[in-house]
């Protein structure tokens, strides 16, 4: 009975160390978590600051600043299956771009059309080396051969082993799909990724999307606070934040749209005249 005594102890000791070990982890975590909330709150308060302060100054600026805040994830795709291998990122889908709120409204009730206003896209042309274009490389061979010979800067003659490769300078071609959303200024890729990513790096090319939509409506029917995105009709939370920056970016559209200066303004301004016309015809 004496020798057990001991043992039990022990075991008693040991539960209680666990258990606090636990807590305290536990704790942690929630500090952590707590923190990272405020911090993510401080950054969506700090860049809606910056584009009222840009929009007060110029509103021009504004596509400017949603270019800034979109580069880094540009940035990423344009490394990501170099650095990391085939397949290394997902897909960057334009109709989860904004989250499960946006996404939940993005079509008609029979779920058959998009419910943004579609403009003529011969009216649009988007610069690689300056707009916001996102294509998911993902395939590394073609990555390499897209880098490697794709460009004007490509022709140096420094041997006939490397000119050889050189397919020229950055031109569309019918590979090459992009989907320009309104008021953002934000190419989604569709098509031609590992060409695309090639001509953005070149800092070389222009693209005219394949379809360009209006999707201010969104702003209508949602707004955002840094934290929760909200039904602006009921007031009711539909989904939390999980990008700060997309967030910011959404809500920088609605700026935009109160001081009329959308992305790609004239290209906009002609495109609805165009639209209104051929809605005016008649049959």
């Amino acid at each position: 009975m004496t020798n057990e005594l001991p043992s039990i102890n022990n075991f008693k000791r040991r539960s209680s160390l666990l258990r606090w070990w636990d807590r305290y982890h536990q704790e942690r975590a929630e500090t952590r978590a707590k923190k990272f909330k405020l911090r993510s709150q401080a950054r969506f308060d700090s860049l809606m600051k910056t584009a009222r302060l840009i929009a007060d100054t110029n509103p021009r600026g504004l596509v400017d600043l949603v270019r800034a805040i979109l580069r880094p994830l540009q940035s990423e795709y344009l490394l990501g299956v170099a650095e990391r291998g085939q397949d290394a990122l997902p897909t960057i889908d334009a109709y989860a771009f904004f989250g499960d709120s946006v996404r939940s409204r993005m079509f008609t009730a029979d779920g058959m059309d998009l419910r943004g206003v579609r403009l003529d896209n011969m009216t649009f042309s988007l610069q690689l080396s300056r707009d916001t274009v996102l294509p998911w490389a993902w395939n590394v061979g073609r990555y390499i051969s897209a880098l490697a010979t794709i460009g004007s800067s490509k022709t140096i003659k420094d041997g006939p082993k490397w000119n050889n490769a050189h397919q020229g300078a950055w031109r569309q071609d019918i590979n090459h799909r992009v989907e320009l959303w309104l008021p953002w200024g934000i190419g989604f890729v569709h098509g031609g990724n590992h060409s695309i990513t090639a001509g953005i790096l070149a800092g070389e090319g222009e693209i005219t999307p394949d379809y360009v939509y209006d999707m201010t409506y969104l702003l209508d029917d949602l707004h955002c606070d840094g934290k929760h995105y909200f039904d602006t009709r009921t007031g009711k939370k539909t989904a939390a934040v999980t990008d700060v920056r997309k967030a910011a970016v959404f809500e920088i559209g609605r700026i935009m749209r109160e001081m009329n200066f959308p992305a790609f303004k004239s290209e906009t301004e002609k495109a609805c005249v165009h639209r209104n016309a051929r809605m005016s015809q008649p049959g």
